[in-house]
């Protein structure tokens, strides 16, 4: 659960089809039948306590979503002092712990009003980042019982509503496209296994553009925070589809020769959360994708998304500019993209990748 197993693609069929490209298959309506985009009460109360408790990250200029900040208000106003007390001290007491490790311990229960663990939790508590938090369920249910949730619940709905109209369509939009650009046609040629359920939450608690994934039961999770232009977070699901190339083991020895800059992107300030030579190879492939497929052509455009590619790398995704050219040979291949990884990863000099960084030249946009 610490890395991404993010198995979407495998979500929305259920079995293996015909390329979309070749096809012709119409992969909107794939993923409109197979991907629930929808608000989720367990998730709501999660953030009103996580808001409480002293969660005030934000990563927009202009500060946190007007939803966030009206509930924010409301339930200072709302929560008896003791409660609130409690909930700020556990909060503070386990301040390692991230909203992704709260969110997968709520959806592990049953949601309002009793939050009883379900029978994920016996798998889930099995890693330390989650058991220690076996306590959550009971500050839920406090809060949920004394303070009007489902009235400050209510009282937001319209906003969700309309969020959620213009998000779906960009869930539908991108997801289908990235499937294109990854020529995602048999779904057992990428791996992962299949789970019957999908659904991206909306979270207008959440900080802006912050977004994650996990599996539960036979749920596949992706918990969205709000966007200033609304638009799909296409990382997390681009994910699903590199995840099984990346801790593939077919592919280590071939994986073997970028280690040194992977020791070279850990001595960089914020990369201490990549664990792995898989998870850097994996984020730095996902990242590539996530700008090239939307390059259509226009100079103007491929300018500002290499722009943008080049800011990740100086920050310290040292192989991002490898992948992101070698997208630009994949593009001109009929290979899927599957089928292409070891291809890159074979053409990897680690030479030249250490000396364009100590360089850190413009990069050569195919």
């Amino acid at each position: 659960m610490n890395r991404l197993i993010s198995v979407m693609l495998a979500l929305m069929v259920s079995s293996p089809l015909p390329g979309p490209i070749q096809g012709g298959i119409d992969l909107q309506k794939i993923v409109e039948s197979r991907v629930v985009v929808a608000e989720n009460k367990t998730i709501f109360t999660l953030f009103c306590l996580l808001n409480l408790g002293g969660y005030d990250d934000e990563n927009h200029p202009g500060g946190m979503h007007p939803v966030r900040v009206r509930v924010r208000e409301q339930l200072i106003r709302a929560v008896r002092p003791e409660l609130a007390k409690r909930i700020r001290d556990f909060y503070r007491r386990h301040n390692s712990a991230t909203p992704y490790d709260y969110s997968v311990v709520a959806m592990s229960t049953g949601g309002p009003p009793a939050f009883r663990f379900s029978a994920e939790w016996s798998d889930v508590s099995k890693e330390s980042s989650f058991s220690a938090l076996v306590d959550v369920p009971v500050l839920l249910r406090d809060l949920y019982a004394s303070a009007p949730v489902d009235e400050i619940y209510a009282g937001v709905g319209s906003d969700y509503r309309e969020y959620l109209d213009e998000y779906r369509a960009a869930v539908v939009a991108q997801v289908a496209k990235v499937m294109a650009y990854c020529r995602v046609s048999a779904l057992s040629s990428v791996g992962g296994g299949e789970v019957p359920h999908a659904v991206v939450i909306s979270n207008l608690l959440q900080s802006f553009n912050n977004a994650f994934s996990f599996v539960l039961g036979d749920t596949f999770y992706s918990i969205e925070g709000p966007q200033a232009k609304i638009g799909y977070n296409r990382h997390e699901f681009v994910h699903s589809i590199t995840n099984p190339m990346s801790y593939d083991p077919r592919y280590k020895a071939l994986q073997e020769s970028a280690e040194p800059l992977f020791k070279l992107a850990k001595t960089q300030s914020g990369m201490n959360d990549l664990k792995s030579l898989q998870s850097f190879l994996d984020e730095n492939l996902v990242r590539a994708i996530s700008l090239k497929y939307l390059n259509n052509g226009d100079q103007a455009r491929s300018q500002r998304l290499l722009e943008t590619m080049m800011q990740e790398y100086r920050s310290g995704y040292t192989l991002e500019p490898f992948f992101y050219e070698q997208l630009g040979d994949y593009e001109k291949s009929n290979e899927p993209l599957s089928e292409y990884y070891p291809t890159m990863l074979r053409r990897l000099n680690v030479k030249d990748e250490l000396a364009r960084w100590e360089q850190k030249p413009k990069t050569r946009s195919k």
